[in-house]
């Protein structure tokens, strides 16, 4: 069983996936340590044949697979079901990691502690880079924090961090959530998780800010309210449940609140 696994969901892949994977063969650890698998979803004509002519030219190991369902927290819930490791690392499929990413996660992670790298946003090229919402807190972090109330950044996305499986058991993405279910993710398991420790050797989880993709997306604002109310539910449960830190969650339900208030 490979250390790590490494999970890339991709819908209708475009150049930017083959750059993915060319930052993953240039890995400084090992390829006996980690497993790459990417699981396309919706749409398979084209881009099937696309992604196996694409492979063929890295050295890792990889394993791909097809699913019909459309969406990204099926796909990621494949993935998670579908491969083996001691740790889980997730990567967008437009985005990149430093040559170094896997490696000094490693070298963090275990049980108990989730390693976090630093994040930085690019449009065309990693060197002309600014600041990221969750990687601009990275820098006044201490080396290991165990608030979550001061890493709550770090717990709105799955990515830039390495997970210990255990930590994941058997929480899933929420496939009822278009947006949202990342943050709901992280909480649901953030029980699991006593601290984060950040990485050494400046490395770094670069966002590709590209028109089109989820998080650029706009959506009617019924269905918006909707899910606010919905997320709200939920936090709310997981707060009355004692099992998660209160003032964590309801920072949770105060952000979802916030996010309600900039729709009218």
């Amino acid at each position: 069983m490979k250390k790590i696994a490494v999970l890339i969901p991709t819908f209708k892949p475009g150049f930017y996936l083959e750059d993915c994977l060319r930052c993953l063969d240039a890995q400084t650890l090992s390829k006996d340590d980690f497993h790459v698998y990417i699981a396309l979803n919706g749409p398979n004509e084209g881009y099937q044949d696309y992604i196996r002519n694409i492979t063929k030219q890295f050295t890792f190991q990889l394993t791909y697979s097809y699913i019909p369902e459309a969406g990204v927290s099926n796909a990621r819930n494949f993935l998670i079901e579908n491969s083996e490791s001691e740790f889980v690392v997730f990567i967008d499929d437009d985005d990149l990691v430093s040559e170094n990413y896997l490696e000094m996660l490693l070298a963090v992670s275990n049980e108990s502690f989730m390693g976090i790298s630093n994040v930085r946003d690019f449009e065309n090229d990693v060197s002309e880079t600014t600041e990221s919402y969750i990687g601009k807190c990275f820098d006044s972090i201490a080396d290991t924090e165990t608030s979550k109330f001061i890493t709550r950044k770090y717990y709105s996305s799955p990515v830039a961090k390495m997970l210990n499986r255990n930590m994941i058991s058997t929480n899933r993405f929420d496939v009822c959530l278009a947006i949202g279910e990342d943050s709901l993710f992280m909480a649901r398991i953030s029980n699991k998780i006593f601290g984060v420790v950040k990485v050494g050797g400046n490395a770094t989880y670069f966002v590709r800010q590209r028109v089109g993709s989820a998080t650029r997306s706009s959506f009617r604002r019924s269905d918006e309210v909707k899910r606010v109310f919905y997320l709200l539910f939920i936090y709310f449960k997981m707060l009355v449940s004692f099992k998660y830190n209160a003032v964590f969650i309801l920072t949770r339900m105060v952000a979802t609140v916030m996010h309600l208030k900039r729709l009218f």
